[in-house]
């Protein structure tokens, strides 16, 4: 069995590819709303802490990381366990990923050295607007479908 993931970092979906008749299904959706959201829309401080030193400097802690890479990346993680569950449970023997540039390197840094074996496909485009057929198509164009 072959799962597709169509992912960007709002939303995931996961098909599963059908050979006879050709088909994709939608295994599961993963929505993450929240990625959406703007920078000023996060629950953060408006200013950073302060600090002051024993010699009187002063200063400002500034953030190490944006609040929307941090949740960006919590979605790579969920998809990457996601995967890491379809694949102990043997729901699939390989895996075609499409996802995004900056999504497609977060996803792999998190996937499992099981899981990254069996990839065969990695597609760094977003076509999370394509319809099912639409995706099907184009999988049928780039990639090598089992005839």
């Amino acid at each position: 069995m072959i799962w597709v993931i169509n992912t960007n970092s709002n939303a995931c979906h996961i098909y599963e590819y059908h050979k006879k008749p050709e088909k994709l299904s939608l295994v599961k959706k993963i929505n993450h709303p929240e990625n959406k959201l703007k920078n000023s829309e996060f629950l953060t401080s408006d200013k950073p802490g302060r600090y002051q030193a024993a010699n009187s400097a002063q200063g400002a802690f500034s953030p190490h990381t944006d609040p929307k890479d941090v949740v960006i990346d919590d979605f790579a993680r969920e998809i990457a366990r996601v995967l890491n569950q379809g694949r102990t449970s043997n729901l699939y023997e390989k895996l075609i990923i499409i996802s995004a540039p900056h999504m497609n390197g977060l996803i792999h840094q998190h996937l499992d050295k099981h899981v990254e074996s069996l990839v065969t496909h990695n597609i760094q485009k977003d076509y999370m607007h394509l319809t099912d057929n639409e995706l099907l198509d184009f999988l049928r164009e780039n990639t090598q479908f089992p005839g």
